[in-house]
């Protein structure tokens, strides 16, 4: 059976020229398949957006107006033309931060989803996780936050944060961490028990103070459900009850329990996921009592004026929010005070040196620590003669000679880590590479 061909246009392919690879498709001619012109419709809308989109900000700061910094990050800086591709990459992140009236835009949107929807609505989430802002005074040109800290994207389904009862609210790698895990129990309290046979066994002591997570100590405020509720709540037993029978951590939990009990409120900020000056004054004290018995019975500990600083969680979805605070004396001869304006960051080492004296310190002591040492600082040269202080961040960069130069400079080891970076498994200090670096350095540099 012969299958007959539909006819060719013979005449319209004829017509046409022939394709060169050099040719732009906008050269064909219009009734050409793969004519496309240069500059259509699409495209030059398109153009215009993107001008707009790029060139209001730079009229807007032009004309004096200045963005708002409302998010848990510093506002992106404009990108160097001698960048290369990253002055294109960076136009964007720029661009978005600097767009006039940004923040109205999204709390409205908020309003709206909440009004409407009944839920909050999803904030970008770009710039990583919530570091301790210090608590503090604003200093002149205002304040500073501290970096954040690298952390696993949001899990689906887990919030940035929680939004509990009577306005409170907590950070939601709380429960994500303790959830999804990026190392077992046994990996994190194996790794803590191998880091301080590694310092005592370079001649140095060894402490381990942790903080607990706001949703440990204030539960009474999270919802009546929440994602994660249960395995949470299991994960942070086991890790409460080994971190303190296996790796010798010191008891800051029930010392947390007990000042909620004594004040009648706890000593967590509503608005923020750090805790007030009473836990780091009790955190302070915890740590002179366990190096020198003793030492704090002259402590005298007096209020002495009230501080208020941004608070950091209602930034994380598009709001605003204040701590306000009692900042303390702390006299520990019980005669001078002796408390200093708190740091704001430990990217760098930074070592303090006071006078000894009595109900002082003055054994060295170096400190790996996170955001919940910096309303510490306050009162640590109060406490302390010789005290040098990094992040534990820093072991993983290009200031890790700089770190483990304060391990190795001191007869004493703290290390402070929050609940929350213990048991995730996301603290540097819980990793085998890094504990492995940290007994190397302090193996080849004894404290005899």
């Amino acid at each position: 059976m012969r299958v007959e061909e539909p006819e060719r246009d013979v005449e319209r392919t004829a017509t046409l020229p022939p394709l060169q690879l050099e040719a732009h498709e906008s050269w064909l001619p219009s009734e050409h398949p793969l004519h496309r012109p240069r500059h259509g419709s699409r495209q030059l809308m398109a153009l215009i957006c993107a001008a707009v989109f790029f060139v209001v900000p730079a009229l807007t700061l032009a004309i004096g107006a200045r963005p708002a910094e409302f998010e848990n990050h510093k506002l992106a800086a404009f990108p160097s033309p001698l960048a290369g591709w990253g002055f294109f990459t960076g136009l964007p992140d720029w661009a978005v931060d600097h767009l006039p009236f940004r923040d109205m835009a999204i709390r409205g949107v908020d309003r709206i989803s909440r009004g409407v929807f009944g839920e909050p609505s999803p904030f970008d989430q770009r710039k990583g996780p919530v570091q301790a802002p210090p608590f503090a005074p604003p200093t002149q040109g205002g304040t500073s936050s501290a970096p954040g800290l690298a952390e696993p994207p949001i899990a689906a389904g887990f919030p940035k944060v929680i939004e509990g009862k009577d306005g409170w609210l907590y950070y939601g790698f709380d429960v994500q961490g303790k959830c999804r895990p990026l190392r077992s129990l046994d990996e994190v309290i194996g790794n803590l028990i191998r880091l301080r046979t590694a310092v005592e066994a370079s001649g140095r002591r060894f402490v381990l103070v942790v903080p607990p997570d706001k949703t440990t100590v204030v539960p009474e405020h999270l919802p009546d459900t929440f994602v994660g509720q249960s395995c949470a709540a299991a994960r942070s037993e086991e890790f409460w009850r080994r971190v303190r029978t296996e790796a010798g951590a010191l008891d800051l939990l029930d010392s947390v329990l007990q000042i909620s009990k004594v004040d009648g409120r706890p000593p967590y900020h509503q608005l923020d996921t750090h805790w007030d000056d009473r836990g780091a004054i009790m955190m302070v004290r915890q740590v002179a009592e366990d190096l020198e018995p003793g030492v704090s019975a002259g402590w005298q500990i007096q209020p002495e004026r009230t501080a208020e600083a941004a608070a950091d969680l209602p930034k994380l979805i598009g709001r605003g929010g204040r701590n306000v605070g009692q900042l303390y004396s702390l006299a520990p001869d019980g005669g001078r005070d002796r408390t200093r304006q708190p740091l704001d960051d430990l990217r760098s080492p930074v070592r303090l040196q006071s006078t000894a004296g009595a109900g002082v310190v003055t054994t060295p002591v170096g400190v790996l620590a996170d955001s919940f040492l910096l309303p510490a600082s306050r009162y640590l040269p109060a406490a302390f003669s010789d005290i040098d202080m990094v992040y534990y961040t820093s072991l993983t960069g290009d200031g890790a000679l700089d770190a483990l130069n304060v391990l190795v400079d001191s007869d004493v080891v703290v290390v402070e880590a929050v609940e929350r970076n213990l048991a995730s498994g996301i603290a540097p200090i819980v990793n085998p590479a890094v504990v492995d670096l940290i007994a190397n350095e302090l193996a080849h540099n004894p404290r005899r």
